[in-house]
């Protein structure tokens, strides 16, 4: 009998293959010859393990050791689950189960995560048809060791049983884990850290499609599948390749990481992506450029393109797993309003799919695959898969042919402004996973699956666009009506739609390119609209657009809405209502479509005032203007004195108001005015604090009156940032002296939340901040000493994260008479409000309103700043210079 190998063997020889399977990935040996030789170096490690424990229970026969999972596919990964079936001709007994603890018990203790069963033939077959895993596993069953005759004969009775027991409804089976697994792991492929194993479009759902195939046509090998019809060359290959790149991340994932790991986070993205590629020689000045590092974008975007193969050609098995060899479809002829009736001479509805009546119809006028899709969209109905296999094919062999279409352009248009399309994914998400959106604009190829690596963007540049344009329509048919009254008014105002839509799907068509993609984009997306067909003043309208679709975000977020020259410049830029309208709503889609919550209330009230400022601005003229704005002051003062007047005497109600800027009554509403005034006339002491909560769009609002002195903003915002609290935008004003022996009074609007938990109720830390507020700026304690006692905890939120670039600091004296604009842009991080104010305090600047926002991992902060030396401009070069390099220093990490 051969003696027992001991854990330490066991061990010593797993982490051998380990190092081997990483010298050989390094040494060039990729996908599922590597998997193999890591599979192969453990099975010889288990087998040894499994013949001694056989040899030991003297179980010659009636046995057999099956390897499933990854194991059983030979595509495991060297930190992966080692999963064992102990198939045995009868019941287990005790016999059985002591063999099989005994090989469990020797892998457990060498450290290897091992799950088993031990089940006889009959029980395998009878719980495959109530088990879904039982019967994926054994779908995947190879045979390692023992009883070679029984497991041969299993494996040809269970491949017919798998069949027999209905591959119907184990597809049916298979589609309903699916749908469930995708909910616990984001529901989509275009996540920044996408799990490779379980995540939608990942090795799950490739062996959702395999399982289904062996179940209904005995074999789940993609070359096989080719042979019997089932699957064309190119999915076959395309298949093929995702099995590759897959095998071939998760090995190196899990070699870097040292453990089971199938997430595929920012730091291990940027460990495993140097390994396959190697940066291209530059060639001309047009060459794309990654976002953040060239390797992680090209294993991102590869991720994007394997993960759609996958999710796409699934999909395909699925349903041709599903369909029923002997039914006998049933065909419709196609008639349409817009051919009066006349019977459509290329399509069908066949089985309530739209369906080519002659396969070869596209080669001979290849935008009839357009066509499809756009009586897709009149009848609602779908593609069929028959016809969306040959569109797919005629994209891939011949990409030129739909773009020398002189009826491309016409009916992809249709197709683009048909606000019909409810359809989830989108007829141009199916049309682009199809392949047609490239073959129609060559230039659509780079920011197809093109990831972002930062947590802004959630989405691939190409899904960005198409979601965007998917809004338009949703705000087309007004079914955001009460969640968005104002972009669905201006969307049904449109009068030329087409350009709008164009510009919506390009305005990111330069990401690629590097830095200023808006300015990049226009050359691109004018020939794009030329080709479509589009009037020269269109064109021109796309290039506008396009060129200008960061201006209206940037401005509501980083300037004064209450300074005419930020409403004039607006105007002046779109030039007449129509653009700037569509303008509006080219910027509200793009906002809304970065990712979930980007869009948040405080981003969609800040660009629609911009909007409405800049249109009455543009309808009635700078005079006009200027005094309706000065009006809606004296109409907005009159109704909160009169809210005000059974609380304090008119004379007094009139010296609050004096002092205050124009700006402030113009940024609140009567309301909001009363409620301010009774906060400043009833301070006693250093401040008074209210706290307005917002629950519905996650923050509050925190209205702080006190003594407008020198480094107030920097006492709060560190006060806040010692209580853990998060602040989105900062409204700050001044009430001036009016009377003899006043001081200046400092009335300033906080909009925060609690660190990634929305609006701030908890009473304990409101309580806190009161109380730190009152003792900082009475002097009892010093902010700094506040900010040094923070806990250091880490947040369980914080992880690997992208880089980012370093700090920017921009100083503007040509924004606003008599005020400097400072643009702080720089990493996202508690404090850095507080870090800026700070230092602005300690350079002798005074803050008169700051505007805060985060895009991208940064926060864009701006400043209005007055130089309390000179009471103007900050204009001396050598102390511009010395704030620039002190705002970075502070901001170093």
């Amino acid at each position: 009998m051969p003696l027992l190998p001991t854990a330490e063997w066991i061990a010593e020889r797993v982490n051998e293959a380990r190092v081997a399977a990483d010298e050989s990935q390094r040494a060039g040996l990729h996908g599922f010859d590597l998997s193999k030789q890591l599979t192969a170096a453990l099975d010889a490690v288990v087998v040894t393990v499994v013949d001694a424990h056989l040899a030991k229970a003297g179980l010659s026969e009636g046995v057999a050791v099956m390897a499933t999972g990854g194991y059983g596919r030979e595509e495991w990964a060297p930190y992966s689950d080692l999963d064992l079936v102990f198939l045995c001709a009868e019941s287990p007994d005790a016999h059985v189960g002591a063999f099989a603890s005994g090989v469990l018990h020797d892998l457990w203790d060498a450290r290897l995560d091992a799950g088993h069963a031990t089940r006889s033939v009959a029980d395998t077959h009878e719980l495959a048809e109530s088990d879904l895993t039982a019967a994926t596993a054994m779908l995947d069953a190879r045979f390692l060791t023992g009883d070679a005759a029984l497991a041969r004969s299993f494996a040809e009775g269970y491949a017919a049983r798998a069949g027999s027991f209905g591959p119907g409804n184990l597809v049916e089976r298979l589609r309903q884990e699916q749908t469930s697994r995708h909910s616990k792991f984001g529901d989509t492929i275009y996540l920044l850290e996408p799990d490779l194993k379980s995540g939608p479009g990942g090795v799950r759902d490739l062996c959702i499609g395999r399982w289904a195939a062996k179940a209904r046509f005995g074999t789940s090998d993609f070359r096989e599948l080719h042979d019997l019809g089932e699957l064309t060359l190119r999915q076959c290959q395309s298949l093929e390749s995702a099995r590759e790149w897959f095998l071939n991340v998760r090995i190196a994932v899990q070699l870097a990481a040292r453990r089971k790991q199938d997430q595929l986070r920012f730091d291990l993205q940027e460990r495993v992506a140097p390994v396959w590629f190697r940066a291209p020689r530059p060639t001309n000045a047009t060459l794309i450029k990654p976002a953040v590092s060239a390797a992680v974008e090209w294993l991102m975007r590869h991720y994007q393109l394997h993960a759609r193969t996958i999710s796409r050609e699934t999909e395909r098995l699925l349903q041709r797993a599903s369909q029923d060899p002997h039914h006998e479809p049933t065909v419709v002829p196609v008639s349409l309003r817009s051919s009066r009736g006349k019977v459509d001479p290329t399509f069908v509805i066949r089985d309530g799919r739209i369906e080519a009546i002659d396969p070869n119809v596209f080669a001979d006028k290849p935008s009839e695959m357009l066509r499809a899709f756009s009586i897709a969209n009149e009848l609602g109905l779908e593609v069929g898969l028959r016809t969306a296999d040959i569109i797919s094919e005629a994209c891939a062999e011949k990409p030129l042919a739909l773009q020398a279409d002189p009826s491309s352009g016409p009916l992809f248009l249709d197709v683009l402004t048909d606000t019909r399309d409810k359809k989830n994914p989108s007829r141009l998400e199916q049309m682009q996973d199809l392949g047609l959106l490239t073959a129609l604009m060559p230039e659509w190829a780079p920011v197809t699956g093109r990831v972002q690596h930062d947590t802004y963007h959630v989405y691939t540049v190409d899904r960005h666009s198409l979601y965007a344009v998917a809004l338009l329509k949703t705000l087309a048919r007004q079914e955001l009506v009460d969640d968005y009254p104002r972009p669905t008014q201006e969307m049904s105002l449109i009068e030329r739609n087409v350009p709008l839509y164009v510009a919506t799907l390009l305005h990111d068509i330069a990401k690629p390119l590097g830095n200023n993609h808006s300015l990049r984009g226009v050359p691109i997306a004018s020939a794009i609209a030329r080709r479509f067909g589009l009037s020269d003043d269109d064109v021109a309208l796309v290039e506008l657009l396009v060129r200008e679709h960061l201006t209206l975000g940037h401005v509501s977020q980083r300037r004064d809405l209450a300074d005419p020259a930020t409403i004039e410049r607006t105007a002046e830029l779109a030039g007449d209502e129509e653009t700037l309208r569509q303008l509006y709503l080219l910027t509200f889609v793009d906002l809304y479509c970065v990712g979930p919550g980007n869009l948040t209330s405080w981003k969609d009230e800040l660009l629609r005032e911009l909007f409405q400022r800049s249109f009455a601005y543009m309808r009635h003229g700078s005079g006009v203007w200027t005094e309706q704005t000065r009006e809606r002051v004296r109409e907005r003062m009159a109704k909160a004195a009169a809210k005000l007047s059974e609380f304090m005497p008119e004379p007094e109600i009139a010296v609050l108001f004096a002092g205050l800027p124009e700006r402030y009554f113009i940024e609140n509403s009567v309301l909001r005015i009363a409620s301010h005034m009774q906060l400043m006339r009833g301070r006693q002491g250093a401040c008074a604090v209210d706290f307005v909560h917002h629950p519905r769009r996650q923050y509050s609002e925190m209205v702080l009156t006190a003594d407008d002195v020198p480094g107030l903003l920097a006492t709060v915002t560190g006060v806040l940032f010692a209580n853990r609290i998060d602040i989105l935008d900062a409204a700050i004003y001044s009430r001036e002296p009016v009377r003899p022996n006043e001081r200046a009074e400092a009335l300033d609007i906080f909009r925060i939340r609690r660190a990634f938990h929305g609006a701030v109720t908890d009473e304990v830390r409101l309580s806190s901040i009161r109380r730190d507020l009152m003792a900082t700026l009475e002097g009892r304690r010093s902010v700094k000493d506040l900010v040094s006692s923070r806990p250091a905890t880490a947040s369980i939120l914080e992880g690997p994260r992208p880089k980012v670039p370093p700090t920017e600091v921009k100083v503007h004296n040509d924004i606003t008479p008599n005020l400097t604009v400072i643009d702080v842009f720089t990493e996202d991080r508690p404090g850095v409000l507080y870090m800026i104010a700070d230092v602005l305090y300690t350079k002798k600047l005074d803050i008169q309103r700051s505007k805060v926002g985060v895009e991208a991992d940064r926060v864009a902060d701006i400043f209005y700043v007055r130089d309390s030396v000179t009471r103007g401009q900050l204009l001396d070069p050598e102390r511009i210079a010395d704030l620039v390099d002190a705002l970075r220093t502070a901001l170093r990490r």
